[in-house]
């Protein structure tokens, strides 16, 4: 990314893009900007979360099951041939870039940026390799314990190391479903007196079968991606639909 443009790279991906919706917004929740019912504020994991008072997440596009992001997220990890994996991974890491770069006041300022890792692995690095920010500023301080906690809320499930009282921890990860990793993760860095900052995800992942996600995306799909809106600064809305309104 350091001697190209990734606005060009990215265009393979630019009409596979979804914008993210604004809230407090009727049929939207609140945290992880996921389709929800009209009488509830947010999903069922979100509200699952709120012991451990988690933040809002920030992501760059909805990522719809079996659709372009959904499987660029999963090639770029998971392909058996390297050359998916290499091309897939350059276009998620040029898309980041381009996030990072117009959208630095949404995000808030951050010292250091980390991953959410597995046991196995920490999926999101080479995606970070390739973007200079990400990399002149990257520190591993979450490790994954060994267990099956992956999908249960418990900021047990991670070590932490190297995070002092005050440090503000841009939290990076690909793919939220559930949220029990991301959210558990920032319970672990907040734990040690870290500052969570974002946090970002490329795709916030929803499936079209979900009648309030279908009614998400009927509205979502007819508007257009834009590189100089983020669900921060400029979510999208529909008419009559914030709460008070």
């Amino acid at each position: 990314m350091n001697r190209v443009d990734p606005l060009t790279v990215m265009a393979p991906l630019t009409n596979a893009l979804i914008p993210v919706a604004a809230t407090p917004q009727v049929g939207v929740c609140g945290l992880c900007r996921t389709g929800v019912a009209p009488d509830f504020t947010r999903c069922h994991s979100c509200h699952e979360a709120a012991s451990l008072d988690p933040p809002g997440i920030l992501p760059i596009t909805l990522s719809v099951g079996g659709g372009l992001i959904h499987q660029h997220l999963w090639q770029y990890k998971n392909h058996d041939r390297e050359e998916v994996r290499e091309r897939t991974g350059t276009l998620l890491a040029a898309l980041t870039a381009v996030f990072l770069n117009h959208h630095a006041e949404c995000i808030g300022e951050w010292d250091y940026c980390t991953t959410v890792p597995s046991v196995r692995r920490i999926a999101m690095e080479p995606i970070v390799r390739r973007v200079q920010r990400l990399r002149d500023n990257y520190k591993p301080v979450l490790r994954a314990r060994d267990g099956d906690g992956a999908r249960v809320l418990n900021p047990e499930q991670f070590d932490v190391t190297d995070v002092e009282a005050g440090d503000r921890v841009l939290l990076l990860d690909d793919t939220f479903t559930t949220g029990a990793k991301m959210f558990s993760a920032v319970a672990a860095i907040r734990s040690r007196g870290g500052v969570v900052v974002g946090p970002v995800v490329i795709g916030r992942h929803i499936q079209r079968q979900w009648p309030p996600s279908s009614q998400l995306l009927e509205w979502l799909e007819q508007r257009t991606w834009n590189v100089d809106r983020c669900a921060r600064c400029a979510g999208e809305l529909r008419s009559g639909t914030m709460f008070g309104k």
